[in-house]
C-alpha cells in the first residue's frame, strides 16, 4: 500500500472512531475504550494508534463537534435577515445540530470543566454577542441589562434548555427555546413568536 493509501485509511479510521465516539458517548458517557472500539468496528489497538488515552479522544471528539456547529452556524447569511430573526434562527440552528451541542454539554460536565465548554463556545458566543449588539441597534429590544451579561446569560440559559433535554425533563425542535431566548433578551412575547416563524419559514424557502 502507498504512503497516500495508508494516510487515508488512517484517516479513514480516525473518523469512524470519533463517528462512533459521538453516538456511544451521547448514551454512556461512562463507555470504555474497549466499548469505543467494538462500536467503531476496530481493534482496540487503533483506537490507541489514534487517540493514546481517554482525554485525548475526548478532546479531539469536542473539538469536532465544535467544528461541525461553526459549520452548521455558517450556512446562513444572518446579516441579510432583520435582527430578531436572525437570532430565533441562531437559536434554532443550534438546535437542529443539538446533538454535538448536547454532547459538548456532557463532556463539560464529566471531563473538560466548565472553562473547557466555554473556550470550545467561545467562536459560539461570539456569533451570538454580535447579533445582540445588532437586535439592540435596532431599538427593537430591551436594554434590561448590559451586553456582556446578557449574553453570558443568554448562552448559560441555552445550555440550561438543552440540558433539559439530555435529563428528559422536555423535547423541543428549537421552537420553544428560540422563542424563550428572545423574550429573554426583551423582545415582548409576540413579536418573539412571529420572528421564530419568520425563521422556520427562512429554512423552508432555502430548502
Amino acid at each position: 500500500m502507498t504512503t497516500r493509501g495508508r494516510r487515508r485509511d488512517a484517516e479513514e479510521n480516525r473518523d469512524r472512531i470519533l463517528r462512533a465516539a459521538r453516538t456511544l458517548l451521547a448514551r454512556q458517557p461512562a463507555a470504555s475504550m474497549d466499548d469505543l472500539a467494538q462500536a467503531a468496528g476496530v481493534v482496540r489497538r487503533t483506537v490507541y494508534a489514534h487517540f493514546p488515552n481517554r482525554d485525548e479522544l475526548l478532546a479531539g471528539l469536542a473539538d469536532r463537534c465544535s467544528g461541525d456547529l461553526l459549520d452548521a452556524l455558517s450556512r446562513t447569511d444572518r446579516d441579510a435577515l432583520d435582527p430578531e430573526v436572525a437570532m430565533a434562527d441562531f437559536v434554532r440552528t443550534l438546535w437542529t445540530a443539538g446533538e454535538e451541542y448536547r454532547l459538548l454539554i456532557s463532556l463539560a460536565e464529566s471531563n473538560l470543566g466548565m472553562a473547557g465548554i466555554r473556550e470550545l463556545l467561545l467562536p459560539i458566543a461570539a456569533q451570538s454577542y454580535g447579533l445582540l449588539e445588532r437586535a439592540r441597534a435596532s431599538g427593537r429590544f430591551a436594554t434590561h441589562l448590559p451586553l456582556p451579561v446578557l449574553s453570558s446569560a443568554l448562552q448559560a440559559m441555552n445550555l440550561a434548555m438543552m440540558q433539559a433535554v439530555n435529563d428528559e425533563l422536555w423535547t423541543d425542535d428549537g421552537t420553544r427555546a428560540a422563542v424563550a431566548v428572545l423574550v429573554a433578551a426583551g423582545l415582548p412575547s409576540a413579536l418573539a413568536e412571529e420572528a421564530v416563524k419568520r425563521a422556520a419559514s427562512q429554512d423552508v424557502a432555502q430548502r
